[in-house]
C-alpha cells in the first residue's frame, strides 16, 4: 500500500511540474498565459510567419493577426515547391497533421512575395465555411461561376458582365482552392476551361494559373 502510495505522488507531483509554464506569474497578462510554451523542437526549427483570420476586412470580411509557427522538413519542402519554385501541388493527409496550418504559411509567404501586386493572389475554397477559415471567397462568388450552369459560353457571357470577377480571372497567377474534394469533376473541368478561354492563350492548363489544392485525405477515399 506505501508503494502504491509513492508512486500516485510521483506521478501527481511530476504533473504538477509540467504545468507550471502556463500559469501566470504576478503581473503576466491571461494573453501571455495562453501563448503556446517553446520547446526544443520548436526552438530550433525555422520559424514561419502565417496569418490567421478575424472578423474585419472591407474585401474579404476578415483581417490577419500575424503568428509565427515551426514547420517540419515535409512542410517546408512544399512551402518552397509552392512559393520559390512556382509547381502546382496538391497537399493532403490525415487529420492533424498540419494542412490548415501550412496552408495558411502559403498564403502568407505568397501575398509576402507579391505583396507591390496583391491581386495576383487569390485565395477560394469550396464552402463559405471554409473560404472563411482562410480570409478567402467560395468558388463561385470569386469567379462569378453560376451553378448548374453547363453551358460555357453563357458562363462566360455572365462572368464578362461582372466585372471585378472578370478582372480577377485576367489578374490571378496563383490560385489556391481550399477543400477540394467538395469540388465535383464537373465543376473542376468547368474552371480549367473557363481559364483557358478568359485568360491569355497558353498551352498550359488553366490559362496559366498556379493551382494550389488542399483537402483531408480521407474525404479524397
Amino acid at each position: 500500500m506505501a508503494r502504491t502510495a509513492t508512486t500516485a505522488t510521483t506521478i501527481t507531483a511530476s504533473r504538477k511540474r509540467k504545468s507550471t509554464g502556463d500559469i501566470p506569474k504576478d503581473g503576466a497578462s491571461a494573453k501571455d498565459a495562453k501563448r503556446p510554451r517553446t520547446t526544443l523542437d520548436r526552438f530550433f526549427s525555422p520559424q514561419v510567419p502565417v496569418s490567421s483570420s478575424t472578423k474585419g476586412d472591407s474585401n474579404t470580411g476578415t483581417t490577419s493577426s500575424r503568428d509565427t509557427v515551426a514547420l517540419n522538413d515535409e512542410q517546408r519542402k512544399i512551402l518552397q515547391m509552392v512559393v520559390d519554385e512556382g509547381k502546382n501541388v496538391f497537399f493532403t493527409g490525415a487529420a492533424g497533421t498540419g494542412k490548415s496550418l501550412l496552408l495558411r504559411a502559403i498564403i502568407s509567404a505568397l501575398r509576402r512575395k507579391h505583396a507591390k501586386k496583391a491581386e495576383v493572389v487569390s485565395v477560394v475554397a469550396s464552402t463559405g465555411m471554409a473560404a472563411s477559415n482562410i480570409g478567402g471567397m467560395t468558388i463561385h462568388s470569386w469567379g462569378a461561376v453560376t451553378p448548374g450552369m453547363t453551358n460555357i459560353e453563357r458562363q462566360i457571357s455572365c462572368i464578362k458582365t461582372c466585372k471585378p470577377a472578370f478582372q480577377r480571372w485576367k489578374a490571378t497567377k496563383v490560385l489556391v482552392i481550399d477543400e477540394i474534394s467538395m469540388v465535383d469533376g464537373e465543376l473542376f473541368e468547368l474552371l480549367a476551361s473557363l481559364g483557358d478561354r478568359l485568360r491569355r492563350k497558353t498551352d498550359k492548363p488553366f490559362g496559366g494559373l498556379q493551382v494550389r489544392l488542399r483537402d483531408p485525405l480521407l474525404w479524397l477515399s
